[in-house]
């Protein structure tokens, strides 16, 4: 009888452990839909594209299906315009700075491709491409499209924050454009030669596919005025010397007349890359330009203008994975 009853025993766990297998077979979790867009400490999640004067450049947004068993019906997610979001955001972020509020991007500069994104049985993710378009698109202002998926009684949003919501902000980039270290540009009051202002970085934006623009000096890039500091470097088409340096010259002008802007010395550029000595998938290009300028700040002191001289150089370092065929994910931004 003992041995019976061990035998009815390791029947009936045995049973219990198929059954258990059998659970995983089940989802685990509800399904719920939702954008993967990966959020930097602002906030926001930065999308780079490259400046394309001739044509519209396309970013394809995923969306995905979340679970641990495949999506089991074809989706057909509605995806529209949120601007209600980023106005509570930039209320919340900045309270009382408005001259630090993102902006929406507007219409003219962007395309959503439909108003739905299907999503197949059985995938779990898909691309919603969005087309965008950069002429004539000021980045003195920080342009943020804002997305969301809205609630269909045929699937589940993710309703965490930040999961059915797309703060897109963007950022075209060219060949020159990005983030320069300024620490050898040296900013004096005019007719001084001592105790210069120092700038740690200096971000250049993307004007065209040649040309960025900085703010003049070390003025502080977020400040209400800095639209009236704009200066435009323009990079003519360099010559490659026996090295394998490029060189060439800049056409520096500034946007405003009021600041009185004056380039003091024929202004050049010089290019040159480095492969890692150990990752030889990796190369830095290192951008240098040399500028000497004056200019007036016009709005620090009301009514009185302060003329400064600038005299020095600034370095774009743009590290490049060359194994990863999309540019805008070989760039370490």
């Amino acid at each position: 009888m003992k041995k019976i009853g061990i035998y009815f025993a390791i029947a009936a766990l045995a049973l219990g452990l198929g059954a258990c297998n059998d659970e995983w077979k089940d989802e685990l979790y509800t399904q719920m839909v939702s954008f993967k867009a990966r959020l930097t400490s602002e906030g926001v999640s930065e999308v780079y594209l490259r400046y394309n004067k001739n044509g519209e450049v396309t970013y394809n947004l995923p969306v995905i299906v979340s679970g641990s068993t495949s999506n089991h019906q074809d989706l057909y997610v509605k995806i529209e315009v949120d601007p209600d979001t980023l106005s509570i955001y930039n209320r919340e972020k900045f309270q009382y700075r408005t001259d630090l509020y993102f902006k929406q991007l507007p219409e003219q500069f962007y395309q959503l491709s439909s108003p739905t994104c299907f999503i197949p049985q059985g995938s779990h993710t898909e691309n919603y491409p969005i087309k965008f378009r950069f002429d004539d698109l000021d980045l003195v202002e920080r342009y943020v499209l804002p997305l969301t998926i809205k609630d269909d009684p045929s699937y589940i949003s993710n309703t965490r924050k930040g999961w059915r919501k797309a703060l897109l902000y963007i950022r075209p980039f060219n060949d020159f454009s990005g983030n320069y270290s300024a620490t050898s540009m040296n900013v004096y009051l005019d007719g001084q030669t001592t105790f210069p202002l120092v700038s740690s970085t200096r971000t250049a934006w993307v004007v065209d596919e040649r040309s960025v623009f900085f703010y003049a000096g070390v003025f502080e890039e977020k400040s209400e005025a800095r639209g009236a500091y704009k200066i435009v470097m323009d990079f003519s088409t360099p010559v490659t010397q026996a090295d394998g340096t490029k060189t060439g010259t800049l056409n520096v002008y500034a946007p405003n007349s009021d600041i009185n802007f004056e380039l003091t010395a024929p202004a050049t550029y010089q290019i040159r890359e480095v492969v890692d000595p150990t990752k030889k998938y990796l190369v830095t290009r290192y951008c240098t330009v040399n500028l000497k300028y004056k200019y007036d700040d016009i709005s620090t002191v009301p009514g009185k203008k302060t003329r400064y001289r600038a005299d020095g150089s600034m370095t774009m370092a743009r590290l490049i994975n060359t194994l990863i065929p999309d540019e805008d994910q070989a760039i370490e931004w």
